[in-house]
């Protein structure tokens, strides 16, 4: 990971991708934007409760960061899915229940926000295309990353092996604890034996890595050129937003992926 300071904004760039002409992608940090209070610096989430025109100037200022037209974002209204919607010109209604986009388009840049998720750009640079996915603990389960390996082999022929995959900062497992209806879920697709590799016990209390949840799916898959940037944003408060540290008045990070 590096990153980069450009028009007020602090993004983080993936290693993985560096060097790669056919990929713009970074992570968007607090830092920059025009929101207020709560939400103050680059707030990308349209329900957080801030105000649309400052999450459209917001948006806007990330896009031109990164050489992206802002009337050519797709957006999704996420809701811990592992359904995946196809993109072919971008700026259209952001489908409901969704929390993956794929896209053979170049200049379209697609976006999936968090605030404590995990957040991942696909990129297949044989056949030309690109995905960004949203998934927390219910769509790691679900194997989000599965079924949008699944669209992208179908409507483009991609090989998992050909696969580049970055993958966002996301809350830790040092600041996740879970309770007992959470490990009757994880044992539900893991059996005790599987399901302890993600969870560390600290004091009586268990606690969940997604992060080992995810790089898991992704070997799982066939995934093995990936890279995570290990930050906290549950520990790193001058830099994201976190729900579990703020609760539900708080803003959104945002990772955008666009096929040049």
């Amino acid at each position: 990971m590096h990153i980069e300071e450009k028009d007020g904004l602090k993004l983080l760039r993936f290693d993985i991708f560096k060097g790669l002409p056919g990929l713009e992608c970074a992570v968007s940090t607090r830092r920059g934007g025009v929101s207020s209070g709560v939400y103050a610096g680059l707030n990308l989430g349209m329900a957080s409760g801030d105000s649309t025109e400052s999450v459209e100037q917001n948006l806007a200022l990330f896009c031109a960061a990164l050489g992206a037209e802002p009337a050519r974002l797709e957006r999704m209204r996420q809701s811990h899915t592992a359904n995946v919607a196809v993109v072919e010109s971008g700026g259209g209604v952001p489908p409901e229940n969704t929390d993956a986009l794929v896209t053979s388009a170049p200049g379209v840049p697609l976006l999936a926000i968090s605030a404590d998720c995990a957040l991942t750009a696909f990129y297949d640079p044989v056949r030309k295309a690109a995905a960004v996915i949203h998934s927390g603990w219910r769509g790691a389960l679900l194997d989000i990353y599965g079924s949008v390996l699944a669209v992208m082999k179908l409507r483009y022929g991609s090989d998992p092996a050909d696969i580049i995959a970055g993958i966002s900062p996301m809350i830790s497992a040092a600041n996740y604890p879970v309770k007992e209806d959470f490990l009757e879920k994880l044992k539900a697709f893991y059996p005790d034996n599987e399901s302890k590799r993600f969870l560390t016990l600290r004091e009586g209390r268990h606690f969940f890595s997604l992060r080992g949840l995810l790089r898991s799916k992704l070997e799982t898959q066939g995934v093995s050129k990936h890279e995570f940037i290990h930050l906290c944003t549950y520990s790193e408060k001058e830099m994201f937003y976190s729900w579990r540290r703020e609760g539900e008045k708080t803003g959104r990070f945002g990772l955008i992926a666009m096929l040049r």
